[in-house]
């Protein structure tokens, strides 16, 4: 999933896909972790979690991006304007019938770009699978404390170093955004007050699970929480870490 300020401001003013229907509560729904096959799942652990939670279709396939939408609203707590944002990238890897299966959001510079925290680049053969020594790098980069917007910071620096020195060539302006509001992503959807545990980024990295400190903190996840997590971190990119 991809978020920019054009995405924010097309979707301010357009209606976006199909109406989504009222939420069952979460108690009506079983959200049971079930871990799905890594040959079936998308490089985003966001969206591999949602299914293996049971938001979306735990098989990975035929989703809507309506499903994708109403999933990020129901389980993350995030408002309209950010899940149909966050969304509005889907319709490229569509079918004719207006459905996708997360494999296919493996799809180079749609979703899936260079430059990952988690995932190897393009040209280096595997873009999809979650490597554990670059989280724990993730994790390494804040010096022994919980991870911070400071620590993001350096890893968006260093990533960047080593994605060019392995032959990747420069993102795009507009990935380079994308980029940059997918290293908050977790941050913004945590909202644990600014730090995330080792505990947390393994489950959600790792295990591909929203752990309860997500799921039950009804906090919205906005615009502005997300705007200002990504210029919080900014501010330690342009002064280095």
């Amino acid at each position: 999933m991809h978020l920019t300020l054009t995405n924010i401001f097309q979707n301010l003013f357009t209606s976006g896909f199909q109406e989504i229907p009222p939420a069952k509560s979460l108690e009506d729904e079983d959200h049971t972790y079930i871990r799905g096959d890594i040959r079936n799942r998308s490089p985003c652990p966001g969206l591999n979690a949602l299914a293996n939670q049971g938001f979306l279709p735990r098989d990975g396939k035929d989703i809507t991006p309506a499903q994708v939408e109403r999933a990020l609203m129901t389980a993350l707590h995030m408002d309209r304007l950010v899940a149909r944002s966050l969304t509005s990238a889907l319709p490229p890897l569509c079918r004719p019938d207006g459905t996708f299966d997360l494999i296919d959001t493996r799809r180079h510079n749609v979703i899936e770009h260079d430059s990952s925290f988690t995932r190897l680049d393009f040209h280096q053969g595997d873009n999809y699978t979650f490597q554990p020594a670059m989280l724990q790098a993730m994790i390494d980069d804040a010096d022994g404390g919980p991870v911070t917007l400071r620590s993001l910071a350096k890893t968006f620096i260093r990533r960047n170093k080593e994605s060019r020195a392995a032959g990747a060539p420069p993102l795009p302006l507009g990935l380079w955004f994308i980029r940059l509001f997918q290293a908050v992503g977790v941050m913004n959807t945590a909202q644990t007050g600014g730090v995330l545990t080792k505990e947390l980024l393994e489950a959600v990295f790792a295990e591909e699970r929203f752990p309860d400190v997500i799921l039950d903190n009804p906090k919205p996840r906005t615009v502005f929480t997300l705007l200002g997590n990504a210029l919080g971190m900014l501010r330690y990119v342009i002064l280095e870490p």
